[in-house]
């Protein structure tokens, strides 16, 4: 058996439906897959639709802030309450007030007129900047990179911060909910030491991911068994919106084992889905 244990689809910044994943996963060999869209689950109603052998984990990538840095954290849930129905309702509306501000700023500062409508039907889950982007792309005939660049960058006149959580925050709010909770990609964390990171009570850390090589990743192997960390690892998949590929990283064997058993010994009360 193998997984991936990050993946995003249509409903952050990702091309592929669930149904498209699920044939990817098919066709690749994949037993397990977990959809870990950005600061998101609206894709759980279309993963329990699923007619399907492999296993899907419902999970999130949140973005969170420690010391100014961007930290993402991957959580994976054994079910769902309400609690965290509403926390995520609660962040959909506040992106969507970002995204409106950001369409606001674009027609002040850059006279480029485009409407909420627009961007949200290109977003079929939380809005964000890169749907914004695609359509900048479409009506002024430039590269998605390049609307970044010019108009919609953290340095650029249209930009609005996003209102993130705390990573400790974070974590705490994750495992309140039954939640097995890794640190994404250790290797893209910068300005301080990730380790510090583990003092917040981290299940879990992100050992296979494409942009760690395997030196990385036997170090964070080591880290893993030094902190009693399980080991997760996937190919932050997003379809034709980035270069990775759905088999690029895996975990498998006893790696695997180890993460089925703790998400299945998980009780939660109140679930929506088991």
């Amino acid at each position: 058996m193998r997984a991936t244990l990050h993946n995003h689809s249509i409903y952050s910044d990702g091309s592929k439906t669930i149904k498209e994943i699920n044939e990817i996963a098919i066709k690749n060999g994949f037993d397990v897959v977990a959809i870990t869209d950005h600061d998101t689950i609206d894709s759980y109603l279309d993963i329990l639709d699923l007619d399907t052998s492999v296993r899907f984990i419902i999970g999130v990538e949140l973005s969170t802030i420690y010391k100014n840095e961007n930290v993402h954290v991957l959580g994976y849930f054994s079910g769902l309450n309400e609690n965290v129905i509403k926390f995520f309702k609660n962040m959909r509306r506040e992106r969507v007030e970002r995204c409106k501000k950001i369409i606001d700023n674009l027609r002040e500062f850059d006279g480029i007129d485009i409407s909420f409508d627009e961007v949200r039907k290109v977003a079929h889950g939380v809005v964000g900047r890169p749907h914004v982007a695609k359509i900048l792309s479409a009506k002024l005939g430039i590269s998605v990179d390049q609307a970044f660049k010019k108009y919609i960058g953290n340095y650029s006149k249209s930009y609005v911060p996003v209102g993130k959580i705390g990573t400790e925050d974070a974590v705490k709010f994750l495992k309140e909910n039954d939640a097995i909770v890794s640190l994404a990609h250790p290797i893209k964390i910068k300005g301080f030491d990730y380790k510090e990171l583990l003092k917040f009570g981290f299940d879990a850390i992100e050992v296979y991911h494409p942009s760690q090589n395997e030196e990385c990743s036997n170090n964070l192997r080591k880290v893993a068994k030094d902190y009693n960390l399980i080991i997760t690892g996937g190919s932050d998949y997003h379809g034709i919106n980035h270069i990775n590929r759905f088999e690029q990283s895996y975990i498998e064997g006893e790696d695997l084992d180890i993460f089925l058993d703790k998400i299945d010994g998980k009780t939660s009360k109140n679930k929506l889905f088991r």
